[in-house]
């Protein structure tokens, strides 16, 4: 007789296989649907970690606007605070930042528009006061300190369009205009009832406790017994552009290198460390870093005082410039470049050969002889005697000077009176152009308008050649109007010509970067300050994940169920 098997034992097995079946189904799904993901993702950022960097410097001053701030206070300030629009150093071009912009067809006007997420640190949004506040009431005003960026905007004037659009009227088309929009916006209801000299002030509350719109927000600063600090910074939640994906940057800030290489932390990136001591501390970091190499829109030149009798002689000029030897220059100063144009930031190549049976002829030629002393001489007057002036900071530049006058004197006869001064009575010299010669360098970090140095409105300002020419001028006005290329070849070529000033070169910076960064930039482009190594400091990160990358508008399941047939059925 057939046992009758118990039907809540076949009920049990039933759901026991249902129940088996079900988990293997869900091991294959999920399985397949992992592969599936891995094949349609891409590695995103991922939040977390803590930046840090080493660096030389000290804080001065710490407000946005002020006339003088230290290396390291531009450092902050491009964390903390935002303009209206940004330089873009990979593609050299100036783009929008918390507006957007447009210009005028006949160039004199530029339309700029806030953006809504424009927000600062504290969650006020970013507003047309406040913007009116930073270049209306602030940079316009009279008695505001900031000479160069005040005077940048004396003949603009300013139009509210809307809530959200402001106008600001040129009286000339300048293609360099936008470059002073990167100009950082103040939070106007921090400096409520403040003094125009408060705004400035770096003991103002407003300066030591910053609201700005940039990406991190300044947290502490604290200072230690040997002269470093630390500076700590958080990201700021606020930012339009989205939260930062670091936590936290740490800089630890030394007040030389000596400081820095025996007291770092093995820090991420490591800053300001000058050529002749890189090598060395490179390798004890272990091949640890990436090399960063990069110039900036500076370099060093022997200007020529145009309103000198010394050397109002062009051919003097010439033959003074045919004979500086710069590969002898550069050969002793490793860390420094060589150039030949004065516009080597735009890419302007000029031609500069060291000849001195040239220089000679060319002083023959021109009447001048030497004297019984052999000393140069023009005709019957008196020997040609140049004076020389430089500066004891940095020390490359007497450096430089010595090497020149002493390759003028042996090579041309010409007799150089030298004199390297401490920087204060330098700059009482420079201000009264007491000089024929002055070896100096020149700085366009800050002044992307860098042809007002050659314009006759700045002879006796930013024009340390006192060069006033109006065919220059008439060229600098062209290249403001088109920004064309030609045109600055144009005016390139007329400089070479008269031979204001000699380019001699530009210095080599370095960073290094720990390589567990990622999303730091290998290729810098151009930046324009040490600054701006900080671009984009939002999108750095140390973690990574998995994110779809699939389109919006199209269901994944329907996606995953081809996917399958496919691996199935080939």
């Amino acid at each position: 007789m057939r046992r009758r098997r118990n039907p809540k034992v076949r009920i049990a097995q039933k759901t026991r296989f249902i129940f088996l079946s079900l988990i293997l189904f869900l091991g294959i799904f999920l399985w397949g649907w992992h592969n599936f993901f891995v094949e349609n993702s891409k590695w995103i950022p991922a939040s977390g970690g803590i930046f840090t960097e080493s660096t030389i410097g000290r804080i001065q001053n710490l407000s946005p606007l002020a006339e003088r701030h230290s290396l390291f206070d531009r450092d902050v300030i491009q964390l903390v605070y935002a303009g209206l629009l940004r330089h873009n150093p990979i593609s050299g071009q100036i783009e929008e930042n918390l507006a957007t912009f447009r210009v005028a067809d006949d160039g004199k006007s530029y339309f700029v528009s806030l953006k809504n997420s424009a927000k600062f640190s504290n969650g006020d949004p970013v507003t047309i006061d406040d913007v009116i506040f930073t270049y209306e009431k602030v940079i316009q005003n009279p008695n505001f300190e900031n000479s160069i960026l005040r005077g940048a905007f004396e003949y603009i004037s300013i139009d509210v369009v809307d809530q959200q659009t402001l106008a600001f009227h040129l009286p000339e088309p300048n293609v360099f205009f936008p470059g002073l929009l990167t100009t950082p916006i103040l939070h106007a209801k921090s400096f409520e009832n403040a003094l125009i000299e408060e705004i400035t002030d770096p003991e103002f509350p407003a300066n030591k406790h910053p609201i700005g719109a940039g990406p991190f927000v300044l947290k502490n600063i604290i200072p230690d017994d040997d002269g470093s600090f630390r500076v700590f910074l958080k990201r700021n939640f606020h930012y339009f552009r989205g939260r930062p994906f670091l936590k936290q940057i740490v800089l630890y800030v030394y007040p030389d290198f000596e400081h820095l290489k025996f007291k770092h932390t093995w820090t991420t990136m490591y800053s300001q460390i000058q050529h002749r001591e890189l090598q060395d501390f490179e390798k004890n970091l272990f091949d640890e870093y990436l090399n960063r190499e990069y110039i900036l829109p500076r370099f060093v030149a022997v200007f020529f005082n145009l309103d000198s009798p010394a050397v109002k002689n062009t051919p003097l000029r010439e033959a003074l410039e045919m004979s500086i030897d710069k590969d002898k220059l550069m050969h002793n100063e490793p860390g420094w470049n060589r150039i030949d144009s004065i516009f080597f930031f735009e890419n302007i190549e000029s031609w500069h050969e060291t000849n001195f049976p040239a220089a000679r002829l060319t002083l023959k030629d021109h009447g001048f002889r030497l004297d019984t002393k052999r000393k140069i001489r023009i005709f019957d007057k008196k020997p040609v005697q140049i004076k020389m002036i430089t500066s004891t900071q940095p020390p490359v530049f007497s450096r430089f000077a010595q090497n020149i006058a002493h390759t003028w004197e042996k090579e041309l006869n010409v007799a150089v009176k030298l004199e390297v001064l401490d920087p204060a009575d330098f700059l009482e010299a420079l201000k009264n152009r007491n000089y024929d010669l002055v070896l100096f360098g020149q700085n366009f970090s800050e002044n992307f308008d860098s042809l007002s140095t050659w314009h006759s409105s700045q002879s006796g300002k930013l024009n340390l050649s006192n060069l006033t020419n109006e065919e220059i001028d008439s060229l600098i006005d062209d290249v403001r109007l088109s920004g064309g290329q030609s045109d600055l070849f144009e005016l390139n070529k007329k400089l070479t010509d008269i031979v204001p000033a000699v380019p001699l070169a530009v210095p080599q910076y370095h960073i290094l970067v720990g390589k567990k960064l990622l999303g730091f930039s290998e290729a810098f482009g151009k930046i324009r300050r040490h600054s701006e190594r900080f671009y984009n400091a939002h999108e750095w990160h140390f973690f990574e994940k998995r994110d779809w990358n699939w389109e919006k508008n199209q269901w994944k399941i329907l996606g995953f169920f081809e996917w399958i047939f496919e691996k199935i059925f080939g």
